[in-house]
């Protein structure tokens, strides 16, 4: 890290290191109640690190100086955090944690249990709900040699609080999981949302439909993956595009292979790259300028589903109408996708009847926050 030094004037490099949790100061909460006050997100931490961390896209090693491991805050810390958080009025906490059970369930299941304590006691609202991340493979986990599986581990956490968990998914096309380096499998990442749709537990969704060496048929295949499971209707965006971000593998990778087009930049933290197949690079082009029209709206509309919130059933019902948005949005990458792979003409009435079946959408949801 290069900084300038106030006293002397001059630039001083230091040598990253990772910070001792145990030596954290607690978190300065002086503006929480104003930021929940405002549907704002108040977030907490239970862990840093990520027991698998070797993501092609992701920065977590660069992060804590190429370091992997995952490492947990005291349950000790969590709870009395927690309980700061309650008192000043907090029900919908998110985590930052980039794996929350990382490789020690058991010591998730402590934490629920400490939650469940403090609550019964009053110390934490009883209303309060986590919003946590983690990975497929520990929700898929079975049990073995003396550690619970991840499903046992989720109807604990459940009864904790545990309203909604991040997965990400990615991809549902074989070739571009492989790419991302990912732990998991498209099969896999099929089964893990039946777990969570049996065990009534909400989820948010990472994925990334584009990338600069995808093709055709895996733009496909990932169109075909949503519409399968269902997440053609979730309010996650999942027509996002791969992010070359400074610091994860994919800069070397990609630098290698002549596919970064410029300079960082600044603004975005992102490098700008080529595509490898010119039928994927117009499919993206042309989704994304019909997306842009509203795009500020529907992200105004995403915005109030986070956070905090007046009640859990007003989340849902915005998230509904959110899924009902972004099921147009693939609609209509998958009519693109389907014309260029066939060599046709992509037909404007087409889309314009897409954005206008949007854009009422959008106004629908719209009217609807504001009379809530």
């Amino acid at each position: 890290m290069l900084f300038r030094s106030m006293v002397e004037g001059k630039y001083i490099k230091n040598v990253s290191q990772l910070i001792k949790l145990e030596l954290c100061p607690p978190p300065l909460r002086t503006f929480s109640k104003q930021v929940a006050e405002v549907g704002g997100i108040v977030r907490n931490e239970g862990s840093r690190g990520c027991a698998w961390g070797r993501c092609s896209f992701c920065a977590i090693q660069h992060k804590y100086c190429n370091e992997t491991q995952w490492r947990p805050v005291s349950i000790q810390r969590v709870i009395q955090e927690l309980q700061e958080l309650s008192e000043i009025g907090i029900k919908s906490p998110f985590y930052t944690d980039e794996d929350f059970i990382g490789n020690d369930p058991i010591r998730a299941i402590k934490l629920a249990e400490e939650i469940l304590k403090e609550k019964a006691a009053g110390t934490i609202d009883k209303a309060m709900s986590l919003y946590v991340d983690m990975r497929v493979d520990s929700i898929l986990s079975k049990s073995h040699k003396g550690l619970p599986s991840g499903k046992h581990v989720l109807e604990i956490l459940k009864k904790s609080g545990l309203r909604e968990v991040f997965i990400g998914i990615e991809s549902g096309a074989k070739e571009q999981v492989k790419r991302y380096k990912k732990a998991s499998t498209a099969h896999r990442n099929s089964i893990v949302l039946d777990v969570l749709d049996e065990l009534g537990i909400t989820y948010d969704i990472g994925f990334i439909m584009f990338d600069p060496e995808m093709n055709i048929q895996e733009l496909t295949d990932n169109i075909s993956f949503l519409k399968d499971t269902g997440l053609n209707k979730h309010d996650a965006r999942m027509t996002k595009s791969l992010r070359i971000e400074p610091g994860t593998p994919l800069v070397k990778e990609y630098s290698d292979k002549e596919m970064i087009s410029g300079t960082l930049d600044i603004d975005n933290l992102i490098y700008p790259y080529r595509w490898k197949h010119s039928q994927t690079q117009d499919v993206y082009e042309i989704y994304s300028e019909w997306e842009r029209e509203l795009s500020d709206e529907v992200y105004t509309i995403q915005a109030s589903t986070r956070g905090e919130i007046d009640s859990e059933e007003l989340r849902k019902e915005r998230r509904f109408m959110l899924g009902l948005i972004r099921e147009t949005e693939l609609s209509a990458l998958e009519y693109i996708t389907t014309q260029i792979s066939n060599g046709l003409e992509v037909n404007k009435a087409e889309l314009q009847r897409l954005q206008d079946v949007r854009n009422e959408g959008v106004f629908s949801a719209s009217r609807t926050m504001k009379i809530a």
